[in-house]
């Protein structure tokens, strides 16, 4: 049986790789000079198995990319127990890891740290 404290790791760390992986597709979308206001991302939410995509301002993504903490995810995708709702968009929720092991592994894996 895992406790609690593995379950917020093992949800943050699937948070943690779709992060990585947008990390990615901004630095492309960057490489070529794309002239768009927002690009799509991949939803970080702690659900390993979720492709979903949203459309996300460039402007907004930076915002949310300034803390360890948040992350961009589809409505109806967070968990209330581990993360709370602090923004959303057209299409998009930011919320923020609660305390404890899940921060712990947002903060150990921030590619911009």
């Amino acid at each position: 049986m895992r406790t609690d404290d593995e379950r917020r790791a093992r949800i943050a760390s699937n948070e943690a790789l779709f992060r990585a992986v947008n990390e990615r597709i901004e630095g492309m979308n960057a490489a070529f000079a794309t002239v768009s206001d927002t690009f799509a991302v991949v939803c970080e939410c702690g659900d390993s198995g979720c492709v979903e995509q949203i459309e996300v301002p460039v402007q907004e993504y930076e915002r949310v990319r300034k803390d360890a903490a948040l992350f961009v995810i589809v409505p109806g995708h967070e968990i209330p127990d581990v993360e709370d709702i602090v923004g959303d968009g057209d299409g998009f929720l930011v919320v923020e890891k609660k305390g404890g092991a899940g921060l712990d592994v947002a903060i150990e894996t921030d590619p911009r740290a």
